[in-house]
């Protein structure tokens, strides 16, 4: 028996839809492109996980900052820790070439605080408030997630999962030559 063209219609629209989740679900987030890149960094002011200074994104203008999304469960976390904390060492307290920040996301300070003191960093910790406002306006799709922001405050590149030492000096490296240039 022939089926009547809205039949053949619903279900044109019903294989479409399925056809564009299947899609979506086989991209890989690390390969999606930030709407961000290339736009003025979401300001923010945090307050440091110890309590005992704050800290605004638009005082650092005039300063490169490696802005890290962290949490004390997520295991790619650990894997950088320690390369951010050099990265600080090197970049921050040393050359003053940038500042590096970590917020950790959908955390406790308790926690957020044991992760710090295991894992021995010792740069500016933060964390997000109660409804993630801060990772909500970078658009996060998870941690680790590192944004490179250069000296005017604009978001020069992203990194999604955790960030290696050769990444890190590559982007200062690149953020550094694009002020040059100009």
């Amino acid at each position: 028996m022939m089926r009547s063209w809205k039949f053949w219609v619903a279900l044109g629209g019903v294989l479409g839809v399925v056809a564009m989740f299947s899609y979506g679900l086989m991209i890989d987030p690390k390969l999606v492109k930030s709407p961000l890149l290339d736009q003025p960094a979401p300001t923010f002011t945090v307050t440091r996980l110890n309590g005992t200074e704050t800290l605004s994104l638009a005082d650092l203008r005039g300063k490169s900052v490696v802005l890290n999304f962290w949490a004390s469960w997520c295991v790619a976390c650990r894997e950088e820790a320690r390369v951010l904390q050099e990265a600080y060492l090197d970049l921050d307290k040393g050359k003053g070439q940038a500042r590096v920040i970590g917020i950790a996301i959908q955390d406790t300070p308790e926690a957020a605080q044991a992760f710090a003191t295991r894992y021995g960093k010792t740069y500016f910790l933060a964390l997000d408030n109660k409804i993630g406002e801060i990772s909500l306006n970078f658009g996060l799709y998870g941690v680790p997630e590192t944004f490179f922001i250069d000296l005017q405050g604009v978001i020069r590149f992203k990194k999604v999962g955790a960030v290696t030492r050769d990444e890190i000096y590559n982007y200062i490296n690149q953020m550094t030559a694009m002020k040059e240039s100009r």
